[in-house]
């Protein structure tokens, strides 16, 4: 098997978002009470987890990419969301954000964190490279 190139930069690439959907910012989440977790069934099961209980019951004010994102950019996402809620289809296809003919986010100085936070050139690039090689500009 020939391997690409180990790269530095994302130009011509985006293939870590060809399956992203849409960006996936962490939303302000408030405080629940131990009776509002044990009425939700789903709840419930998944606050077995210890972690995932105090995740719930210390809420989360959302990541400060969120808050600082413009007014058009939430209501295109929001609008995003109520269209594919729920549906697992949301998440099999490119992010809405790429641009498919420059390759680049189109808004990358508002991306969230799990998008700064993936590594040009690490083993989870190399392996999306991989796996979407003829997608790759050249």
């Amino acid at each position: 098997m020939i391997h690409l190139p180990i790269v530095d930069d994302c130009h011509g690439c985006g293939v870590c978002c060809l399956q992203m959907g849409f960006p996936t910012f962490m939303l302000p989440a408030k405080p629940l009470t131990e009776v509002e977790i044990d009425a939700d069934p789903e709840l419930r099961q998944r606050a077995k987890d210890p972690d995932i209980r105090r995740h719930l019951l210390d809420g989360h004010p959302g990541e400060s990419f969120w808050h600082d994102l413009p007014q058009h950019l939430r209501l295109e996402l929001e609008e995003f969301w109520e269209v594919h809620d729920g549906k697992t289809d949301s998440l099999n296809g490119p992010c809405i954000w790429l641009d498919l003919v420059t390759r680049q986010c189109k808004h990358h100085e508002y991306r969230p964190h799990v998008c700064r936070d993936f590594d040009v050139g690490s083993i989870e690039c190399q392996e999306w490279r991989e796996h979407y090689r003829d997608r790759i500009k050249p």
